[in-house]
């Protein structure tokens, strides 16, 4: 503690030997450098590693770890995501995809966990989930959303790898205003 003279009662302030006692328990559990460090790694999430992200990850509502479909499809039942390919390029799409689980390094999972965050406390609006993008893709190519009526498109000016195209269509973080028919589209090359 900064200072623990104020922790004793006044009739024991002159005892030597309970002073001398309560300094050297000072020194010995002096919890600042705890409740620092406990701060740094856990409550402050810009910097949080760890475990204090996965307690982030718990309070939005998010997991560290996804299940990633590498697999791309020709076929009908895909066409408002981002798995289709042209004819003769992949296979049919039979319903399902090979999944495998990738768990999400501190950075990634930190930008996801703004991201959540921000989809949590959204209106909805244009303007909202623009900035949800703006958040998760940061650096990475232009991400927005387009306002068709009563369908809203969220259009990527990048190629996104497997792991953002899982947080894209199944983390639930873009979110999807009531109503609305939502669907993904890549226009062109950063």
């Amino acid at each position: 503690m900064q200072d623990v003279q104020k922790t004793i009662l006044s009739q024991y302030a002159c005892a030597p030997s309970l002073n001398a006692l309560i300094a050297a328990w000072n020194q010995a559990f002096d919890p600042a450098a705890l409740i620092d460090q406990w701060y740094t790694q856990v409550w402050n999430i810009a910097t949080a590693q760890g475990y204090g992200l996965d307690v982030w990850g718990r309070i939005v509502g998010v997991q560290r770890v996804l299940s990633i479909s590498s697999d791309s499809f020709m076929g009908f039942e895909e066409a408002s995501d981002l798995t289709e390919q042209g004819f003769n390029t992949a296979p049919w799409y039979k319903g399902a995809a090979t999944s495998s689980n990738v768990r999400l390094s501190d950075e990634g999972f930190r930008q996801l966990i703004y991201a959540k965050a921000m989809a949590n406390i959204t209106d909805g609006s244009v303007t909202s989930l623009n900035a949800i993008l703006m958040a998760l893709f940061a650096g990475q190519g232009d991400a927005w959303v387009e306002d068709n009526n009563m369908t809203m498109t969220y259009v990527f000016n990048f190629i996104p790898t497997d792991v953002q195209v899982s947080i894209i269509q199944g983390s639930g973080v873009l979110p999807r205003p009531a109503g609305v028919a939502v669907s993904y589209a890549i226009r062109g090359h950063a």
